[in-house]
């Protein structure tokens, strides 16, 4: 690795990130309700030990194999979101709770963690792109990448 390979790694549109970020949690609720969690029950550090298996199928023959497909990705997201919030500041992790979780206003979140609502706004892009870089680590199973960066997004690998 040159260089601008690692210069690379960290060249990325913190504002698209950031609603890249906004706009997963926007379906959040309804992958937690997949796994059969409760969502509040990320506001607790614990990571999940969910087993995970593979059936090796074919997964594109009818609409309920993919219903299945989706059931069984949805324990590993949970998984990786709450690695990722345990890997983030505490700041950030109270701002992404408190938002996508307990669906707080700007103003009342500005009033929980004691600033003025421009100071929100900064911490809360800052939270988004902390939990984005968290997801995408090695150690998590699906290592989600919510980055933007030279036109490509919403990477899954």
């Amino acid at each position: 690795m040159d260089g601008s390979e690692l210069t690379a790694l960290f060249e990325y549109d913190d504002e698209q990130t950031a609603k890249n970020v906004s706009e997963f949690f926007k379906n959040f609720k309804r992958i937690s309700r997949m796994a059969g969690e409760d969502p509040a029950a990320l506001k607790s550090p614990v990571i999940s030990d969910i087993p995970v298996s593979h059936d090796g199928g074919n997964h594109n023959e009818d609409r309920l194999v993919e219903h299945a497909n989706a059931t069984d990705l949805a324990p590993k997201i949970m998984n990786d979101v709450r690695f990722a919030l345990s890997h983030i500041s505490k700041r950030s992790k109270s701002i992404i709770i408190g938002v996508y979780i307990d669906e707080l206003t700007q103003e009342s979140m500005a009033d929980r963690i004691l600033c003025s609502k421009t100071s929100f706004k900064a911490y809360k892009k800052i939270a988004l792109n902390e939990f984005a870089d968290s997801l995408s680590s090695p150690k998590t199973l699906l290592r989600i990448d919510l980055h933007e960066n030279n036109g490509k997004g919403l990477v899954v690998g």
